[in-house]
C-alpha cells in the first residue's frame, strides 16, 4: 500500500516516526493529538507492511573518525553485476568495515566510506579500482574525501523533509538540517559502555530487554546506558522509509565542484534554499565542493529541481561546470549496502 493510500491519520503518526525516531507511542500521542492506542496500532502496522525501519548511528567523529569519502561512477554496460561478482575484489569490499553505504545498478554506483585515515579507504578503492579496471568492469570512477573538521554535514539519511513534502505537512526549518553531531563530543567509554554501544549499532531495533540478553548486562543497565548516550550526543537513530511505499522512482547522487572564491560561508543562505527545494537526504559541502542524494519521484522532478539548482548556480557564479549526476533507477538497484556495525566494533575494539 502507498503512503497515497493512507488515512489522515496514518500519515500523521509516520510523520512523526520519521521525524522523531525515539518517540514512544504516548509522546507521539501528545505531539498530534492522536489517542495512544491508535497510534500504538498505526505503528504496528505500518511496521509490519514494510514502509520502514530504523538504523542507529554513532558518532564518528567522536570515537576517532576523522573523514568521510565518496567513490561513484559508471560501470561497463557491457558486463553486469552477476559478471562482476566473480571479481576477487567484489567479496572483499563488502566486508570491508569502512565501507558503510552502497548503492549501484549496472551501469551506475556510489560507495561512502567512513575511516580514520585515508590509507584505510584507499586501500579497498585502490584494490577496487584495479581489479575492476583489469577486467574492463569500469568506464568512468571518481573519488572524494571530506575531512569532518574542514566540511559541514546538514542532512545525514534525513527523510523528513521528503516525507513532510510528499504528505502534505509544513517543514520546521530546524528539520532540514538533523546532523547532531558536532565534532566535541567526548567518547571516552568505560568496557561496559562499549559493549552496549557496540550492540545498539548492530541491532537498532531491538528492545531493552533484548539489548539485555545480547550484552549479557541487566535490562536496567542497557536502559541507563543508552539514554546517556543519547544525551551525550554520542549515538543518533534515524527512520528509514522505504522508497517504493513513498513512490518515488529514483536516487540520484550529485557531486558539485565550486568556484574556489564562493566558499562555505558565501553560499550559506542559497544553499538553505536549495535544501528546502530539492529536500537532500544526504548532503556534505566543503569550500570546494559537494556531494549529496536526493529521491525525487520521478525523471521530470528531477529535471526541474536540477534545471533550479543550476540557474541559481550559474547566477552567483558558483559553479564553472555543471554536477556530475548519477541517475538509479529504484527498480534498477542490485546491489545495497548499509552497515555501521562493522566500524563501530573495530573503533571500539580494535587497536588503532
Amino acid at each position: 500500500m502507498p503512503i497515497s493510500l493512507l488515512t489522515k491519520k496514518e500519515k500523521s503518526v509516520f510523520y512523526e516516526l520519521v521525524k522523531n525516531p525515539d518517540f514512544n507511542d504516548n509522546q507521539i500521542s501528545k505531539e498530534i493529538g492522536v489517542k495512544r492506542s491508535t497510534v500504538t496500532a498505526i505503528r504496528n502496522r505500518l511496521k509490519k507492511d514494510g514502509f520502514y525501519s530504523n538504523i542507529i548511528i554513532p558518532n564518528f567523529p567522536a570515537l576517532g573518525c576523522r573523514l568521510l569519502g565518496i567513490s561513484f561512477g559508471k560501470y561497463n554496460p557491457l558486463t553486469p553485476q552477476e559478471e562482476r561478482m566473480k571479481a576477487a575484489s567484489f567479496g572483499e569490499g563488502l566486508k570491508h568495515p569502512e565501507l558503510v553505504f552502497a548503492r549501484s545498478t549496472d551501469t551506475e554506483f556510489m560507495k561512502m566510506y567512513v575511516a580514520k585515515h585515508l590509507v584505510d579507504i584507499r586501500v579497498v578503492q585502490d584494490r577496487f579500482f584495479m581489479d575492476y579496471e583489469s577486467h574492463d568492469f569500469i568506464e568512468d570512477m571518481h573519488s572524494t574525501y571530506y575531512p569532518f573538521e574542514l566540511c559541514s554535514i546538514t542532512s545525514l539519511f534525513n527523510f523528513v523533509p521528503l516525507v513532510g513534502k510528499l504528505l502534505g505537512f509544513e517543514v520546521a526549518e530546524k528539520d532540514y538540517n538533523n546532523y547532531h553531531f558536532t565534532g566535541k563530543e567526548n567518547a571516552d567509554l568505560t568496557n561496559v559502555e562499549k559493549v552496549v554501544l557496540d550492540a545498539i549499532v548492530g541491532h537498532p531495533e531491538a528492545n531493552n530487554v533484548e539489548l539485555s540478553r545480547i550484552t549479557g548486562k541487566t535490562r536496567a543497565t542497557v536502559s541507563k546506558i543508552k539514554a546517556e548516550l543519547a544525551d551525550r550526543k554520542l549515538i543518533q537513530t534515524f527512520s528509514l522509509p522505504v522508497m517504493e511505499k513513498l513512490g518515488c522512482e529514483l536516487m540520484v547522487f550529485l557531486h558539485t565542484k565550486f568556484n574556489p572564491k564562493s566558499s562555505m560561508e558565501k553560499r550559506r543562505e542559497d544553499m538553505r534554499f536549495i535544501m528546502r527545494t530539492a529536500s537532500h537526504v544526504f548532503k556534505i559541502s566543503g569550500n570546494i565542493e559537494s556531494a549529496g542524494v536526493l529521491f525525487p519521484r520521478n525523471y521530470t522532478e528531477f529535471t526541474a529541481l536540477y534545471n533550479s539548482m543550476i540557474s541559481l548556480y550559474r547566477e552567483k557564479n558558483y559553479i564553472s561546470e555543471n554536477p556530475y549526476s548519477l541517475i538509479f533507477p529504484i527498480e534498477k538497484i542490485k546491489f545495497k549496502k548499509l552497515d555501521f556495525s562493522a566500524l563501530t566494533h573495530k573503533m571500539l575494539f580494535e587497536k588503532q
